[in-house]
């Protein structure tokens, strides 16, 4: 319900089996009980996009236009806007159990329960606290971070 200009509130007719919705701006995606990827309205950025062969995911999160993906194997993948490098994904980035995405930055939560964040720094909301561990939760917002 709410603001349809975008088409972000046109479900595909045969979408099924949905196990997790987000909700970007203008655009909506689902992540379906198979570990595929639906998404669908606005596509400036390419964030209905969904890349090829995706498969494997068992969480999706959007912010803004930015689309992040979870693997079963830990990784990530991430696509739509990159304006601030948001959807470059850091070299050897592994064992990642929760993925969050922010305003114009990436936030991700790794099995050791520590985080790594990326993208857009202009608040300090990628500077992750030196010493930040044992953390079970993370969110991203407009310009901010959370971890509990």
């Amino acid at each position: 319900w709410g603001n349809n200009n975008s088409g972000a509130l046109d479900f595909p007719e045969n979408i099924n089996d949905v196990i997790q919705a987000v909700a970007g701006i203008g655009f909506s995606a689902a992540l379906k009980s198979d570990g595929t990827v639906e998404a669908w309205g606005d596509n400036n950025f390419g964030q209905t996009d969904t890349p090829i062969g995706l498969s494997d995911v068992v969480q999706i999160s959007t912010y803004n236009y930015t689309v992040l993906a979870l693997i079963t194997d830990g990784t990530v993948v991430a696509w739509g806007n990159n304006s601030y490098g948001q959807a470059d994904i850091p070299e050897n980035l592994t064992n990642v159990i929760k993925v969050a995405s922010g305003g114009n930055h990436s936030l991700v939560l790794k099995s050791d329960g520590t985080v790594e964040a990326w993208g857009l720094n202009n608040v300090g909301q990628t500077d992750v606290p030196i010493g930040l561990s044992d953390v079970i939760d993370i969110s991203a917002g407009s310009n901010s971070s959370l971890a509990l």
